[in-house]
């Protein structure tokens, strides 16, 4: 008989978010429900044409079926660098300052594994994507928190945690940030982005910055990056990466395609890792990518257009249901909500069952974010407007039957 070894890294990590309520979902399908699911933020619609266009082509040429180098194919990497240097005015190094990886988790979770190790410190937002906390985790790292909500100001929470750092008698190593904020739909500014980079600077810690909704700032078309917010691009180079994704400004999910940009150390180490665990991204997808980073920014617009006004129905439907604070979301393709406040007690996950099982609505819970995510959840804006006005409709029964009784009388 096999003795029953443990898995340490599986087993410490909590519950995937998105994973979370699948069961419910899953029962709830089995019987016949019709659910809108707005759990996952997976975008709804297809990849534009114009750019499936160019995987075409570059898939019937017989040469890009082969492996291809491990940074990224040229051109690709060249089309990001192009890329910056239009929209931030800041210049990367293609060879030395670029790797493209198979999306922001693969290169978020593989820099963890190729610069950390037991012992080392790391600061992730709370709530955050799961992958900034568990990355760090993964790699045998300790995580410690800072507050990203609406109530504090993002260098003055990051200030606050390495204080906490120090009366542990640790040493950060990394800070992991993400502005636009997944899940919580939080944008920065370049002034706010400036102080927060200058208290990473000054605490001698090195920075990854998560730019994956770039393109889904509401506030402003381009969102601020860590490369153009007031501090010399070649000093924020000494100690930081950002990473950007294919994935939501283009309708790109399934293709596996983001990049790293910034510390030539860091990429270098990231490279070297991944030099023992893949051959990249399938080529054709690359080139038509670069296609996209260079044609396409019309697509984009519209894109966000439709996140923009996805948001604006479901926050108005919310309100009208009887949902008693809602916030409009500042970017990305989320609303982040409290739970009513009748509900609270309960926490998000018994709060996400009963809208499955009795309003046939899925979203994530709150606290598959994060501990700072509890009593909350997260739509995902992934249904044109019909459909998120049905789920608002939905909802209102339920919000109504559990108003206390004096709300429901008057």
């Amino acid at each position: 008989m096999s003795p029953e070894w443990s898995f340490p890294r599986a087993e410490s990590l909590p519950t995937y978010a998105f994973l979370a309520a699948d069961a419910v979902k899953a029962e709830a399908l089995a019987q016949g429900a019709d659910i809108i699911d707005l759990g996952l933020g997976n975008p709804d619609q297809p990849t534009p044409p114009e750019i499936v266009e160019r995987l075409e082509v570059a898939a019937r040429v017989g040469r890009n079926h082969r492996y291809h180098p491990g940074p990224g194919v040229a051109p690709l990497r060249q089309a990001l660098v192009e890329w910056y240097a239009r929209r931030y005015n800041v210049r990367f190094d293609a060879e030395r300052e670029v790797i493209v990886t198979m999306g922001a988790k693969e290169g978020i979770s593989h820099l963890c594994l190729a610069i950390l190790d037991h012992g080392d410190t790391v600061i992730a937002p709370d709530p955050c994507y799961p992958i900034h906390r568990g990355g760090p985790l993964i790699a045998g790292a300790d995580v410690l928190n800072y507050a990203a909500n609406s109530g504090v100001e993002p260098a003055r929470a990051l200030e606050a945690s390495f204080a906490q750092a120090k009366v542990e008698g640790r040493r950060v190593k990394l800070v992991i940030a993400n502005y636009p904020q997944n899940p919580t739909g939080l944008t920065i500014t370049r002034a706010m982005l400036h102080d927060f980079l200058r208290v990473v600077q000054r605490e001698g810690a090195l920075l990854l910055h998560d730019l994956a909704y770039a393109d889904s700032d509401f506030q402003t078309r381009h969102a601020p990056s860590i490369f153009d917010c007031g501090i010399d691009s070649e000093d924020v180079k000494k100690f930081a990466v950002e990473v950007y994704s294919m994935s939501k400004s283009y309708n790109m999910p399934g293709w596996r395609v983001a990049f790293m940009v910034g510390n030539e150390r860091m990429v270098r180490a990231l490279g070297h890792l991944k030099s023992y665990m893949d051959y990249g991204t399938f080529a054709p997808l690359q080139l038509a990518s670069a296609w996209a980073l260079t044609h396409g920014d019309h697509l984009v617009d519209q894109i966000r257009t439709r996140y923009f006004e996805r948001a604006r129905v479901l926050v108005d439907g919310l309100r009208n249901a009887g949902w008693d604070t809602v916030t409009a979301p500042q970017g990305t393709m989320f609303l982040w909500v409290p739970l009513p406040e009748v509900w609270r007690a309960e926490g998000s996950l018994v709060a996400t069952t009963r809208l499955i099982q009795q309003a046939h609505v899925a979203v994530s819970p709150g606290s598959g974010f994060g501990p700072g995510g509890e009593n909350f959840v997260r739509f995902a804006l992934i249904e044109d407007a019909p459909r998120l006005i049905e789920a608002s409709e939905r909802l209102a029964p339920l919000l109504k039957d559990s108003a206390p009784r004096s709300q429901q009388s008057s």
